[in-house]
């Protein structure tokens, strides 16, 4: 039955390619998916952001949600990327997914501070995110864990298929626009 629904999303796709948004259909082994957040986190908190940024791309796109969160902040501090509160809050808002007390807490904050006419744009973006790199839409699953020698939450997120559509990410508020 699982084979029938992702060969009935995949034909879809292809017939429906511009409504999809999509650049490609991939495969990729869930270990280099994991391993490339783990190390692009490490580099993200050494501040090597160009060098953190290749390596959580991926995952991001395929709905891991710490590269998600990781990006987030990139995007709301312009580190190696141009800064976007927009784009930022995007990313924020799907990696909330994973229902980490402390991210939905920033988020929330964050979004409590907007203006009116920026939580609408930021309320599309989120829409957006969830839509093209959300837990369903990559058919990802996480779960979280308390590390004790930090005393921060672990999200280790799978995506046991591999298989998942490469959404571009925008550089920019204007490529959404």
């Amino acid at each position: 039955m699982r084979v029938i629904v992702i060969l009935s999303l995949f034909a879809f796709c292809m017939i429906n390619l511009s409504a999809c948004g999509t650049t490609d259909i991939v495969r990729v082994s869930e270990t280099k998916l994991y391993k490339a957040e783990m190390i692009g986190v490490k580099q993200y908190r050494k501040g090597n952001y160009e060098q953190a940024f290749e390596l959580l791309k991926q995952p991001a796109q395929m709905g891991y949600k710490g590269a998600q969160y990781v990006l987030a902040f990139m995007f709301l501090k312009g580190q190696y990327v141009e800064q976007s509160t927009v784009l930022g809050m995007g990313w924020l808002g799907v990696a909330k997914e994973a229902d980490v007390k402390d991210w939905n807490t920033q988020f929330d904050n964050f979004y409590a501070a907007a203006p009116e006419s920026l939580k609408t744009k930021i309320d599309a973006k989120v829409a957006q995110y969830i839509a093209q790199f959300g837990l369903k839409a990559q058919n990802v699953t996480c779960k979280k864990s308390l590390n004790t020698s930090t005393k921060r939450v672990d999200v280790k997120c799978d995506n046991y298929d591999g298989i998942g559509q490469l959404y571009e990410i925008e550089m920019t508020e204007t490529e959404s626009l």
